[in-house]
């Protein structure tokens, strides 16, 4: 790139970063004054960064967050220019509502804004492979989207999108648990997940202490989450159809949205305006979340193997550290505009690493 035709960004506040050095910070253009979210990695990160970048480069949705550009540091790091959201994460929205969970008329329109979301990727041969609420965030026209495709795959094998199945253990479908596969109807699952941690304020299975005997529940038991108890009717049977344990049951996210559940959700109007001051969760797995606690279930060597690379993908998620101040820092790539409201200081983007 050119830097004498790049923009001078400012860097208003970084947002969060991970153990493997990739840095999320909110960074203003001087010259529009608009807000955009800078994703960015050293060299070691900056294969992932390209990948995601891949992804989401052809995506043109109003329920994705669309990156604006890129650059290539000299250095061999990688930056992604992505939209600001000023209604933070849906995380953030979670943690803020009155009892820690969201109204069913939020549940309701922020779902059927992600279905809708995947039912585009989908269309496209794209699984998303890390559906959570920590993953969708608030546009400022008050649209849920989806964001942080690091683990996004395509139906179809390409050597360039190929990946280890991966994920959040706790939004696992069975079969990805397992390691059979990771297709749409993996996501499918993960909706259901997200729909109980709106309504709950808290991730699937969190009345299990231990880590191991969850991955254990999900991969090789029947059991399903429990369903939010003050659900209408309407909602626990959307839920019972995305959580088929067999992905071959599970409807697709087109087919979902026919659901009454999605088909009667108000218009996103009217859901409660959105102000998030709130840092997302660290994640749903943190040493705070799952307690040991013995477990004395047998299982074969290959779904021990299984589980315990999986309760190792759950403990090691990165710590965030939030950090305030104002630094001048970046540059944009010429013809690249930020979008969104000047909500300096909403913490909208804590990727997984």
């Amino acid at each position: 790139m050119d830097a004498s035709a790049a923009k001078q960004l400012r860097r208003v506040r970084t947002l969060g970063h991970g153990a493997s050095g990739a840095v999320v910070w909110l960074a203003s253009d001087d010259t529009s004054g608009q807000l955009l979210a800078v994703k960015s990695a050293g060299a070691d990160g900056a294969a992932q960064l390209r990948r995601e970048e891949q992804v989401l480069e052809n995506l043109r949705s109003p329920h994705i967050v669309p990156c604006l550009g890129s650059h290539a540091a000299t250095s061999g790091g990688y930056q992604l220019f992505l939209e600001f959201a000023p209604g933070g994460s849906l995380a953030d929205k979670v943690a803020q509502s009155c009892g820690r969970c969201l109204s069913q008329p939020a549940v309701q329109a922020y779902t059927r804004d992600i279905v809708r979301g995947l039912a585009y990727l989908h269309g496209r041969l794209l699984v998303h492979g890390d559906v959570k609420a920590r993953n969708v965030v608030i546009g400022g026209d008050g649209r849920a989207r989806l964001t942080d495709f690091g683990c996004a795959r395509s139906v179809q094998p390409q050597p360039s999108l190929s990946r280890p199945i991966g994920g959040t253990p706790a939004f696992m479908a069975p079969e990805v648990v397992r390691g059979e596969e990771q297709g749409p109807a993996a996501d499918v699952w993960a909706v259901a997940c997200t729909v109980i941690e709106m309504a709950t304020g808290r991730a699937p299975w969190s009345n299990v202490d231990d880590v191991f005997a969850v991955v254990h529940k999900i991969g090789y038991t029947d059991e399903v989450p429990e369903l939010p108890a003050w659900l209408p009717a309407q909602a626990k049977d959307f839920l019972r159809m995305c959580l088929a344990r067999d992905p071959r049951n599970r409807p697709t996210a087109l087919q979902l949205l026919e659901h009454p559940f999605l088909a009667s959700a108000s218009c996103i109007g009217n859901v409660d305006p959105t102000k998030h001051d709130w840092a997302s969760p660290n994640s749903t797995l943190n040493a705070a979340f799952w307690e040991s606690d013995d477990e004395g279930e047998e299982t074969s060597e290959r779904a021990f193997k299984r589980i315990s690379s999986l309760a190792n993908l759950g403990s090691g998620l990165p710590e965030w550290e939030l950090e305030e101040g104002w630094i001048n820092a970046g540059r944009l790539l010429p013809g690249l505009r930020g979008t969104g409201s000047h909500g300096v200081g909403r913490r909208w983007f804590c990727p997984r690493e």
